[in-house]
């Protein structure tokens, strides 16, 4: 049942964001609006992106969050961080607002393949 939703729904869908699965699912299906509202500046794919957990990264794809350099660095996509890249080759060194300003080069490194593209194009 839908109700008004609270800062502190924001802040406890963020923070299950952090690796809460079956939380996160079940919030997500009483109140789909949580998706895309920052508790801060961080966001629950932010949050998911910063743990690096690909399981609710590709959860918030499916729900409709864009995908972007940061998710598809966490998820291993190199050829959609390449295109990422080819169009805007500052994003290389761009900071994530939504996840404590982490740079791609953190998301990409479980991705040695990607790792080692973001450093080509002088990542730091």
């Amino acid at each position: 049942m839908a109700h008004n939703i609270t800062k502190a729904d924001v802040k406890a869908f963020v923070e299950a964001a952090h690796g809460r699965v079956e939380i996160v699912k079940q919030m997500l299906a009483e109140q789909p609006q949580l998706l895309t509202m920052p508790n801060g500046n961080e966001t629950a794919m932010g949050a998911a992106c910063q743990m690096k957990h690909r399981e609710l990264v590709q959860l918030f794809l499916d729900a409709g969050v864009p995908l972007d350099i940061y998710s598809a660095c966490v998820l291993g996509l190199s050829e959609k961080v390449a295109e990422f890249i080819a169009t805007d080759p500052s994003l290389v060194n761009s900071k994530n607002a939504a996840s404590h300003g982490k740079r791609p080069l953190y998301f990409a490194s479980e991705h040695p393949a990607i790792t080692a593209m973001l450093i080509e194009h002088g990542a730091k």
